[in-house]
């Protein structure tokens, strides 16, 4: 009589690949150190859709100049105000080892992959990770002689007009103004003859990817003329508007209109006021606004190149809640839908102050939650809550693998 032992890498494919959809996208590192096969299939397939809950939001931030991956579970909000005690959030925020030796000042996320700018003042690259796959891309600038600020403005995108999608990158030109393009297929860079209506600067605020195109949030100046007991007055006024660039037409759209114009409680005042955008699911955009105390959050209804329509989600006076500091300044933030709750972050990062996000919601819902103990010097806001892993393959196309010290393996271009 034989007998046969069953082990991991000896599974039905089709069982296996069941087995996968089921586990925790956070098990990744575990599935892959199990057997060769596993770790072979989680690079084909991606790992975790039936474990997916849409209460669950994964994505990344900056934290001191370093690359952290953020996870929040909000199944555990009751809606209950009786029950707001007991809420249980799970959270985490921790380094992404792989890339810890990098210093980076910038981060975008389009369809799984991110855009890195590393914090130089002349970088002559920028890096391209797919995080799920362990690929990296590193980018030449079009000329020599050209740099990568650190502050400069970049977005990041694809064109969807074929069957696979072209990633491309936008950036300003350090000299001489104007844009160029990045295009992934053609692993080139080109000038752009294109500008912005108006008088339009984007300002500090990073660009969002949805559905392959990029938005700003940027501040149109205008000359407003007013005429008082028949004398002619002119003044030089400025307003906050919606941008898009369309990387499939690689051009820009109009200027949009943000729900805050409408109501006249737009003072451009960074004192007093503050704003953010956000991705709810890769589906919609959402606007936060502050104003003093009170915060008012929006989503679109409606969202194209050339077209913007909003509805509204949630305004929270936070003068109702004793644990919010009196000089927060909302920054960044996300919105679970399902839940009625927003869980926002701080615009500044405070030295005396430990690491907390507020969740705010209707009915006077509030729980803030502690998600670091150390008190960092520097801290960009939370760049994609939306995260869903990629299979788009960076190192087909040059470029090289992250090890687990974090450090690229270089290969002559």
């Amino acid at each position: 009589m034989t007998t046969t032992t069953t082990t991991m890498a000896n599974l039905p494919v089709v069982l296996v690949e069941d087995i996968l959809s089921r586990v925790p996208m956070t098990s990744l590192r575990a599935i892959r150190l199990t057997c060769k096969t596993w770790n072979r299939l989680s690079k084909y397939q991606i790992i975790g859709k039936k474990a997916a809950t849409k209460n669950q939001f994964l994505g990344f931030m900056l934290i001191d100049f370093t690359i952290c991956s953020m996870r929040f579970d909000l199944r555990g909000i009751s809606n209950n105000d009786d029950e707001d005690d007991d809420d249980f959030i799970d959270q985490s925020v921790k380094e992404v080892s792989e890339l810890y030796e990098f210093s980076i000042s910038q981060i975008f996320h389009c369809d799984g992959l991110l855009l890195c700018v590393f914090n130089d003042t002349s970088s002559k690259t920028l890096m391209v990770c797919n995080m799920y796959l362990g690929q990296t891309r590193m980018i030449k600038a079009r000329q020599l002689f050209d740099r990568f600020t650190k502050s400069g403005v970049y977005a990041f995108g694809y064109d969807d007009s074929e069957e696979n999608r072209n990633h491309k990158i936008l950036r300003n030109e350090t000299n001489g103004g104007g844009y160029e393009i990045y295009d992934f297929r053609s692993d080139s860079w080109r000038v752009l003859d294109v500008t912005p209506d108006g008088d339009t600067n984007f300002g500090e605020k990073l660009s969002l990817s949805l559905k392959g195109n990029a938005y700003f949030l940027a501040t149109e100046e205008y000359d407003e003329t007013l005429v008082v007991e028949g004398e002619t007055l002119y003044s030089r006024e400025s307003r906050l508007m919606l941008l898009c660039f369309d990387f499939t037409s690689e051009t820009f759209g109009q200027l949009l209109t943000l729900p805050f114009h409408s109501l006249g409680d737009l003072v451009v005042d960074s004192s007093v006021e503050s704003w953010a955008l956000s991705c709810v699911r890769e589906e919609k955009l959402a606007v936060l606004f502050q104003h003093y105390k009170t915060i008012k959050i929006w989503t679109t209804t409606e969202i194209e190149p050339n077209a913007v329509s909003w509805d509204d989600f949630l305004e929270v006076d936070l003068t109702m809640f004793g644990g919010i500091p009196d000089d927060f300044r909302a920054g960044s933030f996300f919105v679970d839908e399902e839940k009625e709750v927003a869980v926002v972050f701080d615009q500044e990062t405070k030295m005396d102050r430990n690491q907390t996000a507020y969740i705010i919601g209707k009915d006077g819902y509030f729980k803030s939650v502690n998600f670091g103990d150390d008190q960092p010097s520097y801290r960009l806001p939370l760049v994609c809550s939306s995260y869903v892993p990629s299979l788009v393959q960076l190192d087909k196309q040059a470029k090289g693998k992250i090890n687990k010290q974090g450090k690229r393996k270089e290969r002559d271009y």
